[in-house]
């Protein structure tokens, strides 16, 4: 039993992180808590001679809780962002040299600079960022490219990700980005500032961490490049299948700090993991059968009235894609290595799609050993949901398995 299970309605959300230090520079609304980590650190006994793989690193909780214990890790993930602030927390940074950048990087705002604003045609960032303050951006941007040292540049360009929501006219919604045209907009130097002084409030706590073989790569959790048999853990969540668009939801940071233009951003929505409609058939998955529970749902499905059309579709591609995933986890795991993901069931058109059990079928598919399912919480269903087919929650759990 996990020490925390009465927690775990907080632990599989970001809440914890929110308020912890180095956790707290950048995190997704859609993650869960160094708490739960470190409960199933301590659930599977692992050492400081394990291993633990995070093939969905997100903002980096796996690998950072698992530095806490002083166990090297590794993270994967599609979103370049995702790697980036992921690394950012694993680094170590001289506090004197960084202050000195920091007043650079102010001065540089003070001043009025007359440089031409950066137009890529009218994308997301003309569309909610005010010209001025786009401006400004761009310019911390290209400052923070300039800096010699890699450390300055995964601390600054952090800070300045962390900032932008704040100044956009927009605001993360779910698993959209909603254009607020009428939000009040706070100062951008004196945002930008806060965030950066919060973050060296951290330094102590991240430079006095043990030295581990700790970081993030930018990859497919569905084709690891990683030999057999590499980990001892795996500990994730991947997306749920509810339609979420990371490429969506976090726009903003992707084109200021990894992306070019709206079709480089449109690219990687493509190549995701089919868990929004947008996403396409990447891999082919020779042995997949699709599981007698997963058709009964998307026989019923056929007949309902669906938020989109192609939830089908996706659906269906969103199960043969876990079971690529999964089918890999297996192969890096070592002999009695364990796999906890967190998964949440989901409704469309009043139809329960239950994630956990079906998830949890293809594990044991593909060879892996089902030990338990542990159920975290119940979340309740959209209003739009609620209004037509009443309340109905879904549930988020922990699964785990053993490969023997």
């Amino acid at each position: 039993m996990l020490r925390n299970e009465q927690l775990l309605h907080l632990l599989v959300t970001p809440y914890q992180n929110r308020k912890l230090p180095v956790y707290r520079w950048y995190n997704f609304n859609h993650s869960f808590s160094r708490g739960l980590v470190l409960d199933l650190i301590d659930e599977f006994n692992f050492s400081k001679e394990a291993r633990i793989l995070d093939p969905f690193c997100g903002t980096g909780t796996t690998l950072l809780a698992a530095k806490e214990r002083g166990i090297s890790s590794l993270g994967l993930d599609i979103l370049p962002l995702s790697v980036f602030v992921s690394n950012a927390k694993l680094q170590r940074y001289a506090d004197p040299f960084l202050r000195e950048e920091m007043e650079d990087l102010l001065s540089l705002l003070e001043e009025n600079n007359n440089a031409q604003l950066k137009s890529r045609g009218e994308d997301i960032l003309t569309r909610v960022f005010h010209p001025a303050i786009l401006h400004q951006i761009f310019a911390v941007s290209d400052w923070i490219g300039k800096q010699k040292y890699q450390q300055s540049r995964y601390f600054f360009l952090t800070a300045l990700l962390a900032t932008l929501e704040h100044v956009a006219h927009a605001r993360k919604d779910g698993g959209f980005l909603r254009f607020l045209p009428n939000k009040r907009i706070p100062d951008f130097k004196e945002t930008l500032a806060h965030k950066i002084n919060e973050m060296f409030e951290d330094l102590a706590f991240i430079n006095n961490l043990p030295p581990t073989d700790s970081k993030a790569l930018l990859g497919d959790a569905r084709k690891m490049p990683f030999p057999d048999k590499t980990f001892t853990g795996v500990i994730t969540s991947p997306p749920y299948p509810n339609r979420h668009d990371y490429t969506r939801v976090y726009a903003l940071e992707l084109m200021i700090g990894f992306l070019n233009s709206e079709s480089a951003l449109k690219a990687l929505r493509y190549r995701t993991l089919c868990s929004h409609v947008e996403a396409r058939k990447v891999f082919y998955a020779p042995g997949y059968k699709k599981s007698g529970k997963l058709r009964k749902v998307l026989e019923q499905l056929q007949h309902k009235q669906l938020p989109n059309t192609q939830v089908i579709k996706m659906l269906d591609g969103y199960f043969e894609d876990m079971y690529l995933v999964i089918n890999e986890v297996r192969r890096v795991l070592k002999s009695g290595g364990f796999a906890a993901f967190v998964v949440g069931d989901v409704h469309y058109g009043g139809v329960l799609i239950p994630v956990e059990e079906i998830i949890a079928e293809i594990g044991e598919t593909v060879g892996l050993k089902f030990t338990k399912s542990i159920t975290a919480r119940f979340r309740g269903n959209s209003p739009q949901q609620m209004g037509k087919f009443g309340r109905s929650p879904t549930k988020e759990s922990i699964l785990i398995w053993e490969k023997i």
